[in-house]
Protein backbone atom coordinates (compact mmCIF):
# COMPACT_ATOMS: atom_id res chain seq x y z
CA UNK A 1 0.00 0.00 0.00
CA UNK A 2 1.30 3.35 -0.99
CA UNK A 3 1.45 5.98 1.48
CA UNK A 4 -1.35 9.30 0.51
CA UNK A 5 0.03 11.67 -0.84
CA UNK A 6 -0.46 15.16 0.05
CA UNK A 7 -1.65 17.81 -2.31
CA UNK A 8 -0.56 20.95 -0.63
CA UNK A 9 3.29 19.36 -0.61
CA UNK A 10 3.00 17.94 -3.69
CA UNK A 11 4.13 19.73 -6.86
CA UNK A 12 3.17 18.73 -10.23
CA UNK A 13 5.57 16.84 -12.34
CA UNK A 14 6.47 18.06 -15.33
CA UNK A 15 7.09 15.65 -18.87
CA UNK A 16 6.55 18.37 -21.51
CA UNK A 17 9.68 20.45 -22.61
CA UNK A 18 10.76 23.46 -20.55
CA UNK A 19 8.52 25.82 -23.24
CA UNK A 20 5.58 23.92 -23.42
CA UNK A 21 2.97 23.45 -20.50
CA UNK A 22 2.32 19.72 -20.31
CA UNK A 23 -1.49 19.19 -20.70
CA UNK A 24 -1.69 17.03 -17.40
CA UNK A 25 0.20 17.00 -13.91
CA UNK A 26 0.87 14.30 -12.17
CA UNK A 27 1.77 14.42 -8.30
CA UNK A 28 4.57 14.10 -7.25
CA UNK A 29 5.90 12.77 -3.94
CA UNK A 30 5.85 15.34 -1.03
CA UNK A 31 9.27 17.26 -0.48
CA UNK A 32 10.97 15.49 2.40
CA UNK A 33 10.58 17.17 5.56
CA UNK A 34 7.52 18.91 4.65
CA UNK A 35 5.10 17.21 7.19
CA UNK A 36 7.48 17.61 10.10
CA UNK A 37 8.11 21.24 9.13
CA UNK A 38 4.28 21.25 9.30
CA UNK A 39 3.68 19.49 12.43
CA UNK A 40 6.49 21.90 14.00
CA UNK A 41 4.78 25.28 12.80
CA UNK A 42 1.19 24.33 13.96
CA UNK A 43 2.38 23.42 17.08
CA UNK A 44 4.38 26.32 17.62
CA UNK A 45 1.14 28.48 16.64
CA UNK A 46 -1.27 26.71 19.03
CA UNK A 47 1.17 26.40 21.91
CA UNK A 48 1.09 30.35 21.55
CA UNK A 49 -2.25 30.13 21.70
CA UNK A 50 -2.11 27.68 24.48
CA UNK A 51 -0.23 30.07 26.53
CA UNK A 52 -2.09 33.11 25.84
CA UNK A 53 -5.54 31.37 26.66
CA UNK A 54 -4.16 29.95 30.16
CA UNK A 55 -2.86 33.23 31.10
CA UNK A 56 -6.35 35.19 30.58
CA UNK A 57 -8.22 32.01 32.01
CA UNK A 58 -5.44 32.30 34.93
CA UNK A 59 -6.18 35.44 35.83
CA UNK A 60 -9.96 35.56 35.81
CA UNK A 61 -9.78 32.76 38.59
CA UNK A 62 -7.06 34.87 40.58
CA UNK A 63 -4.01 33.00 39.49
CA UNK A 64 -5.35 29.51 40.40
CA UNK A 65 -5.89 26.97 37.62
CA UNK A 66 -6.77 24.47 39.40
CA UNK A 67 -9.95 26.20 40.48
CA UNK A 68 -10.56 26.37 36.53
CA UNK A 69 -10.10 22.98 36.10
CA UNK A 70 -13.12 21.89 38.56
CA UNK A 71 -14.73 24.54 37.19
CA UNK A 72 -13.90 22.66 33.94
CA UNK A 73 -14.95 19.66 35.18
CA UNK A 74 -19.11 21.40 36.11
CA UNK A 75 -19.15 22.93 32.53
CA UNK A 76 -18.43 19.60 30.18
CA UNK A 77 -20.87 17.96 33.02
CA UNK A 78 -23.74 20.60 31.97
CA UNK A 79 -22.69 20.63 28.24
CA UNK A 80 -22.64 16.74 28.18
CA UNK A 81 -26.21 16.70 30.05
CA UNK A 82 -27.96 19.14 27.26
CA UNK A 83 -26.68 16.92 24.51
CA UNK A 84 -29.38 14.77 22.60
CA UNK A 85 -29.42 11.26 23.43
CA UNK A 86 -31.42 9.18 21.00
CA UNK A 87 -34.66 10.07 19.34
CA UNK A 88 -36.64 10.59 22.61
CA UNK A 89 -36.97 14.64 23.52
CA UNK A 90 -35.09 15.97 26.42
CA UNK A 91 -37.20 15.58 30.04
CA UNK A 92 -38.71 18.98 30.78
CA UNK A 93 -37.31 18.74 34.40
CA UNK A 94 -34.01 17.88 35.29
CA UNK A 95 -32.61 17.71 38.87
CA UNK A 96 -29.32 18.73 38.45
CA UNK A 97 -26.94 16.29 40.04
CA UNK A 98 -24.14 17.44 42.33
CA UNK A 99 -20.37 16.39 42.48
CA UNK A 100 -18.88 15.90 45.76
CA UNK A 101 -14.97 16.58 46.43
CA UNK A 102 -13.72 13.04 47.09
CA UNK A 103 -15.03 12.82 43.28
CA UNK A 104 -13.63 15.92 41.83
CA UNK A 105 -10.03 15.13 43.26
CA UNK A 106 -10.08 11.73 41.44
CA UNK A 107 -10.74 13.06 38.25
CA UNK A 108 -8.93 16.03 38.50
CA UNK A 109 -6.38 14.42 40.42
CA UNK A 110 -5.96 17.73 42.89
CA UNK A 111 -5.88 16.26 46.25
CA UNK A 112 -9.50 16.16 48.40
CA UNK A 113 -8.78 18.93 51.05
CA UNK A 114 -7.25 21.33 48.38
CA UNK A 115 -10.25 20.24 46.02
CA UNK A 116 -12.16 20.97 48.81
CA UNK A 117 -11.20 24.55 49.84
CA UNK A 118 -10.88 25.20 45.97
CA UNK A 119 -14.39 24.56 45.71
CA UNK A 120 -15.77 26.84 48.33
CA UNK A 121 -13.78 30.00 47.19
CA UNK A 122 -15.92 28.72 43.45
CA UNK A 123 -19.10 29.25 46.00
CA UNK A 124 -17.64 31.84 47.15
CA UNK A 125 -17.51 33.62 43.98
CA UNK A 126 -20.72 32.80 42.66
CA UNK A 127 -19.88 30.12 40.30
CA UNK A 128 -20.73 27.27 42.04
CA UNK A 129 -23.41 26.36 44.52
CA UNK A 130 -23.13 23.91 47.58
CA UNK A 131 -26.11 21.95 47.93
CA UNK A 132 -27.48 21.00 51.08
CA UNK A 133 -26.83 17.07 51.06
CA UNK A 134 -22.82 18.66 50.47
CA UNK A 135 -22.76 18.30 46.52
CA UNK A 136 -21.80 21.10 44.42
CA UNK A 137 -23.54 22.16 41.53
CA UNK A 138 -23.14 25.04 38.89
CA UNK A 139 -24.30 28.81 40.23
CA UNK A 140 -25.85 31.51 39.11
CA UNK A 141 -22.39 33.16 37.89
CA UNK A 142 -21.80 30.36 35.58
CA UNK A 143 -21.48 31.11 32.02
CA UNK A 144 -21.24 29.52 29.25
CA UNK A 145 -20.75 31.80 26.77
CA UNK A 146 -17.57 33.46 28.38
CA UNK A 147 -15.99 29.47 28.81
CA UNK A 148 -16.19 29.17 24.87
CA UNK A 149 -14.86 32.71 24.45
CA UNK A 150 -12.29 32.14 26.87
CA UNK A 151 -11.17 28.88 25.01
CA UNK A 152 -11.52 30.26 21.56
CA UNK A 153 -8.01 30.45 20.82
CA UNK A 154 -7.11 27.13 20.80
CA UNK A 155 -9.72 26.28 18.39
CA UNK A 156 -10.13 29.18 15.54
CA UNK A 157 -7.44 31.37 16.13
CA UNK A 158 -4.90 28.95 16.27
CA UNK A 159 -6.14 26.83 12.91
CA UNK A 160 -7.15 30.42 11.08
CA UNK A 161 -4.64 31.05 8.04
CA UNK A 162 -2.66 34.36 7.95
CA UNK A 163 -3.64 36.73 5.67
Amino acid sequence: MKPALSIAASKPSVDAPPDQKPETATWAEPTPGYLEQDAMRFFYRWGGHLSATLIRVRSRFDGDLDQYLLYLVFLLAEISESLPRGPRPPQTFRRRRGLNALSLSDITQIPRETARRKLLALVDRGLLNREEDGLFTLGEGYDVDQFFADLKPLFWDAVRLER
